[in-house]
């Protein structure tokens, strides 16, 4: 079975998956955005009357440990959804000049289940999918804006649902692939992110 780049780095699943794979082959894999987090789009942020200019920093970890290759990955999404809020007249990588802002974003992928969880995906693998097993992972984030001296930070929590073998999602909610499942929450991450330091004025 091929992972995606996103997957294999920034998904604690594919822990159990290996696991499994060794075994059986190919395993049904199905991932589940949570709900919890607020759908935020460009109309519900108030935009400032004189947007200015934004150098993006993103750093993505994994269990608190730098991942350059999820960070490269997601790096181009936070910046498509910091250049399509309308918070910012240009969003760049690299300086931006003396009037510009810095966001810097920090969104660590975290596991939420105990240590038994590679036990649990090993036994997946061993009933072929019969049983299947259902893990979480967890995205804390922190965003921060800084022009001019002052800084405003937020925190952004999300998480992401991915059942292997023969297990029933949460209810309610539509499966897609772990590829998908990131990028939606990577997105719910900076939209929300966003709202919450127009919120507090950060940008004006």
């Amino acid at each position: 079975m091929k992972s995606n780049t996103v997957f294999r780095h920034a998904v604690r699943g594919l822990t159990l998956l290996s696991c499994a794979v060794v075994l059986t082959g190919c395993l049904s894999v199905k991932s589940y955005v949570d709900p919890a987090l607020p759908l935020v789009t460009k109309a519900d942020i108030a935009a400032p009357a004189t947007p200015r200019p934004v150098q993006i920093a993103l750093e993505f970890r994994t269990k608190g440990n730098a991942n350059a290759a999820g960070t490269a990955e997601l790096q181009p999404r936070v910046i498509a959804v910091a250049a399509e809020s309308g918070l910012f007249s240009s969003v760049t990588r690299e300086a931006a000049g003396a009037d510009a802002g810095l966001l810097t974003v920090m969104i660590d992928n975290v596991a939420v289940e105990g240590e038994n969880a590679a036990a649990e995906g090993f036994g997946t693998g061993l009933t072929f999918g019969a049983v299947g097993n259902m893990v979480t992972d967890a995205y804390v984030s922190t965003i921060t804006y800084t022009r001019g001296g002052e800084t405003v930070s937020v925190d952004v929590r999300h998480a992401i649902h991915t059942t292997i073998g023969n297990h029933s999602g949460p209810s309610g909610l539509t499966a897609v692939t772990p590829q998908e499942a990131v990028h939606q929450a990577i997105d719910q991450i900076i939209w929300n992110g966003l709202d919450k330091l127009a919120d507090r004025r950060a940008f004006d």
